[in-house]
């Protein structure tokens, strides 16, 4: 659920907040919108040795490349959109603290992984509910990864305000993160996420996006899972289309201590979004 907080000055001028001005989701049945989605994460841990009893430094850096695609195959007369979500090409490398890099690629796949690259490689990974404001009304299906994560990460990065765009307009939505396997056991953290317009960009609406959640876990080590939900940045929004732009967004974080006296943790993670070709 979300509420929109209207601006005082908005109050001044309550003609101006007409329904039909308010920005919406324009999706249409049979319509494919593909987004290429670059995310990178580095991650700097320095534990102790137990032989040694001196620090070890170890650095981890990842990077994903995925074209994704969101088909929509329905839409109701409420402007409930269902969309089947899919994977067109993917690449994915990790630089280990030796210097090696561990790699595949869905366009040249080794014998290692064709097999497992052809279970995600165009296919239909999850199937999702979506009404006009971008708000997630169900999850129907998900053959990778659990439903829940859709509700924390929606498909669209945001929901829309119930009135039009206004530089300077806030408003929330509220929801609940749940930990599955392999990331946690189940456990469920309640969270908050804020959004507020800023001055439009070659013809994007601007919003801003901030994840927070009410009650981090005590312990240290218990947070790190919960870092990748909490991506903040801007996402772009096309009016005049009704269509999700693309996004970017980023988030650093440390953590002193997690593994026992003299360790550290940082996570450093960049994401970016864009809309490409729409069939």
């Amino acid at each position: 659920m979300f509420r929109t907080i209207v601006p005082a000055l908005l109050l001044l001028f309550p003609m101006t907040l007409r329904a039909e001005d308010a920005p919406r989701f324009k999706f249409v049945k049979g319509q494919s919108l593909n987004y290429l989605i670059i995310q990178t994460t580095k991650v700097n841990e320095t534990t102790i040795d137990e032989k040694t009893n001196k620090p070890v430094d170890q650095e981890y850096l990842t990077k994903h490349t995925v074209q994704r695609c969101w088909k929509v195959t329905e839409v109701d007369d409420k402007g409930v959109a269902t969309l089947e979500m899919s994977i067109l090409s993917m690449k994915w490398e990790q630089k280990q603290p030796n210097g090696d890099l561990e790699e595949f690629d869905s366009a040249k796949p080794d014998d290692l992984n064709k097999n497992e690259m052809a279970k995600l490689i165009g296919q239909v990974l999850a199937v999702v509910q979506l009404d006009s404001t971008g708000k997630l009304i169900e999850v129907k299906e998900s053959k990778f990864g659990s439903k829940s994560r859709f509700v924390a990460d929606l498909p669209f990065k945001m929901v829309l305000p119930e009135t039009e765009f206004k530089e300077g307009q806030a408003w929330e939505r509220t929801f609940t993160i749940t930990l599955d396997p392999p990331q946690g056991t189940g456990e469920k953290y309640e969270a908050t996420q804020k959004y507020a317009t800023a001055a439009p960009s070659n013809g994007l609406a601007v919003i801003g996006v901030t994840t927070a959640i009410k009650e981090m876990p005590a312990q240290a080590s218990d947070q790190i899972p919960l870092f990748p939900l909490l991506l903040e940045g801007k996402v772009y929004f096309h009016a005049e289309t009704g269509r999700y732009q693309g996004a970017r967004m980023k988030l650093k974080k440390e953590l002193m201590n997690h593994a026992g006296e003299g360790t550290k943790y940082t996570f450093d993670s960049t994401y970016q979004e864009d809309f490409k070709i729409e069939k």
